[in-house]
């Protein structure tokens, strides 16, 4: 994000450590300047948000700013070198990638991500089984899985859906189709952080 001209909400919110919802209202009340691009998302330019940032007494962007661990799990090296290239290009992502179910349990034992972007057919453990292995366990059920698949049956759907994963998205998806649901799914999961200490 360092390096970038042009921001997301859903970075500006990663920076901020505040809920996609927050940053809509700021941009919403004109505290922040953004506009829209054609796809009806919000970009804020980098010299604005550097300008708010100092309004307001927040971290300025060559702080340290709050990355969330996204874990990608995929057996086509090319559909993880294309998430894994999305996701690095902010310093909003810790990326972390698995080939198969086997190897995503261990990255999950490793370090619990707060994002899993989840391939139903693999070899050895499918999806379906990693994605109930996450959603059951305490410790990990709080991530967010969002399954891409290029067999979005809904039979498949029903079953990833009744497995735990938050959303299926078919394959190939759009990037900003991705980015929109993504911040959703965080605006979702940070309302519900707020009600459960409410």
């Amino acid at each position: 994000m360092r390096n970038k001209a042009l921001l997301t909400t859903g970075e500006i919110a990663a920076h901020c450590r505040v809920s996609y919802e927050a940053v809509s209202k700021w941009i919403k009340s004109g505290k922040l300047k953004a506009y829209t691009t054609p796809g009806r998302h919000h970009r804020v330019r980098r010299a604005d948000f550097e300008e708010f940032l100092k309004e307001y007494n927040l971290p300025p962007l060559t702080g340290p700013a709050l990355q969330r661990k996204v874990l990608i799990v995929d057996d086509d090296p090319a559909v993880v070198k294309f998430l894994s290239t999305f996701f690095s290009k902010t310093n909003a992502y810790e990326v972390a990638t698995a080939t198969d179910g086997f190897e995503a349990g261990i990255q999950i034992a490793g370090g619990c991500p707060e994002l899993v972007i989840l391939d139903l057919m693999m070899p050895n453990i499918d999806g379906f089984k990693v994605c109930r292995g996450i959603k059951s366990n305490p410790q990990t059920r709080q991530a967010i899985v969002v399954v891409l698949t290029g067999y979005a049956t809904p039979e498949n759907v029903r079953k990833a859906l009744e497995c735990g994963a938050d959303c299926c998205l078919e394959k190939p998806v759009s990037l900003g189709d991705l980015e929109q649901k993504l911040e959703e799914l965080w605006a979702g999961a940070n309302a519900g952080r707020r009600s459960a200490h409410a």
